[in-house]
């Protein structure tokens, strides 16, 4: 009797050891990401309602009111062209 007692106490004791709820090691905010397609080489050029900024990417065109989607102001590339950032 002694040794089924102690084989029972051992199972349950390497059972509880197996088990339980994995905690996973994942941040609580994921963090995003923006990118951006980049200006065509040699004549630096963009898609349709864009234009080559001056970090070399291809920003929207700024609206005729001055104003982006977004609520911020246009801003003028090196080349004059006024693009939303």
């Amino acid at each position: 009797m002694r040794r089924l007692v102690c084989a029972v106490a051992v199972s349950i004791g390497m059972l509880m050891g197996c088990g339980g709820a994995a905690e996973l090691d994942t941040p609580e905010m994921l963090d995003t990401v923006e990118q951006g397609l980049a200006c065509a080489y040699p004549d630096m050029s963009c898609p349709a309602a864009s234009i080559c900024a001056d970090n070399d990417m291809c920003r929207p065109r700024c609206p005729s009111s001055g104003l982006c989607n977004n609520g911020s102001a246009c801003r003028t590339a090196a080349n004059g062209n006024a693009y939303c950032p």
